[in-house]
This record gives C-alpha cells, structure tokens and sequence, in this order.
C-alpha cells in the first residue's frame, strides 16, 4: 500500500474540525494533569529557576553550582518523569483512536483501559531501546576521542566527526521506523513496540518528509499561541518568576503564586493539546494508508 506524506501530515487539523469538542477534553486532561505535576514538583522547580538565576552572568560557575543544578534537576525529573509518561500515554491513545474510530467520540476519546496500559508498555519499551542505542554511540564515540588522544592522532577526531553524524542519522532512522508503533498498538490492541518495522519498510523518506513537515506546523501552532497568550504572560508572570520563592514549601508557593500558575497551567494546556493533535494525528493516518483495508 502506499500513501501521501503530504496529505497524511495535515490529518491532525482534519481531526480538529472534525471534532474540536475533543480539544476541550485533551485541554482538561493536560490542564489537570499538568497542574498536578506541576503542584508535585513547584519546590524542586523554585529551586532549580533560583539557582539559574544566582548563575546568570557567571562565566565560570564553581563545581558545588553545578552538582547543585543537577541535583535539583534529578529530583524535579524524578517526580515529572512517571507521571507525564502516563499523560503521554492517555494522550497519544485518545489521538490515536480519533483517527481510527472517529464516530467514537465520547469524552474526547480520552479512556483510561488497557489501550493506555499497553501504549505506556510500547513508549517505555522504545524509550529504554532509544537510550540503549544512543549510549552505546557515545560510548563507542568516546572510546574512540579516548585513543586519539593517548596515540596522538588528531586525525581520529575526524572519524569521531563522521561517528557522529552517522549516529545521529541512525537515532533518526531508527525513530521513523518505530513512528508507527502506537497506531499499531491501539489499533491492533498487542504490544508489539517493534512490528512498525515491517509497515514502514521502504516508505522512510516519505514517512521522514511527514513527519518534518508536522513538526514545521506544531512550532507555527505554538508560536501563534505564543503570540496570543503573550499579554497573559506580562499580567501573570512567567515561570522564571518562581525562583523568588525558593524554600518554601508546596503550600506557601501555590498560596502566593497560584495566579502565575494557573494562567500558565491553562496556556500549556491550550497550546499542548494543539500540538497533540498536528503532530501525532499524521502517524495514525499512516498506519490506515500503509495497513490498508482490514
């Protein structure tokens, strides 16, 4: 079966006018979602926008800075990692069966069964094995710098160059073949986070050609919404303004700060469930065109 990139690529705006209600709910879900993980990480995040402020301007910043950004980091990531995997997961299925099945619209296509469990199963399957490949290229890439710089050969820092973009392509298409997996796995309702390899065999340049130009619309997508939002975020404040209450605890920061988290829980939300739909949406297409008729 064949299928248009181009055509494929704008099935996220045809799910939007189909059924925009269902952007309200992918809305809600985010604004939720994001609001709690928000709540759960606002210390470790006031901390983290403190310290990128106490190192503005500093060239040279000393180790203990540095131990300390990561730090606080690890902990914000620690506790937002479980929880926007889960989000991900609700999310990426309810676009995916807006696709599929587009009559079932209730709730926005947001559920909460074993699709989401089984398409949370896949994207950490495919997450762990992105990882693996991209740690076994650095390790091979510094295992390489390593001998050049004990022999002496600077010469070698070219094949490191070459190491480096012939990882990056391999990262990339790796990531094309695997695009289909989520489709395949609410569609198909198995785990089977490496069966996008057989439909996406052949078709990586037109699959690569829809998914750049997706993601050329979801930047437009955000800096409009960007644009619009721009006064909300002069009112309220930004994010950055969190550092300045660095040390207190959950309850003290949402007391004083809620307004500046509400206004950008609400445009995260707007602009993430628009995003949603543009940029997942053409894969779900994909996989009809390339599956064909059942």
């Amino acid at each position: 079966m064949s299928f248009s990139a181009t055509d494929a690529a704008f099935e996220g705006f045809r799910v939007v006018r189909r059924a925009p209600l269902s952007l309200v709910f992918w809305m809600l879900v985010y604004l939720v979602g994001g609001g709690i993980m928000l709540a759960m990480a606002a210390p470790q995040l006031a901390s983290l926008m403190a310290l990128s402020v106490s190192m503005e301007g500093n060239t040279e910043p000393s180790f203990d800075e540095v131990i300390q950004v990561f730090s606080a980091f690890g902990a914000m990531m620690a506790l937002l990692l479980p929880a926007g995997l889960i989000l991900g997961a609700v999310l990426s299925a309810a676009v995916t069966r807006a696709v599929l099945r587009p009559e079932a619209r209730a709730w926005g296509y947001v559920r909460f069964g074993m699709d989401e469990i089984r398409v949370l199963a896949v994207q950490i399957i495919l997450g762990l094995a992105m990882a693996a490949v991209i740690t076994a290229i650095y390790a091979v890439l510094a295992g390489v710098g390593a001998a050049a710089v004990a022999m002496e050969q600077p010469w070698m820092f070219l094949i490191i160059v070459l190491g480096g973009l012939a990882g990056f392509g391999l990262v990339i298409w790796l990531a094309v073949r695997w695009s289909l997996a989520v489709p395949i796995t609410v569609a198909e309702k198995r785990i089977a986070p490496f069966a996008s390899f057989r439909l996406t065999r052949g078709r990586f340049w037109p699959l690569l050609g829809m998914a750049l130009l997706a993601c050329v619309m979801t930047l437009v997508v955000s800096l409009l919404i960007q644009i619009v939002t721009f006064p909300a975020t002069l009112i309220f404040g930004s994010m950055e303004n969190l550092a300045a209450f660095d040390g207190l605890d959950l309850t003290a920061i949402l007391t004083q700060a809620w307004p500046m988290i509400v206004a950008y829980s609400v445009i995260n939300a707007i602009s993430s469930a628009l995003q949603l739909a543009v940029l997942y949406a053409p894969f779900t297409a994909a996989y009809q065109a390339l599956k064909g008729p059942a």
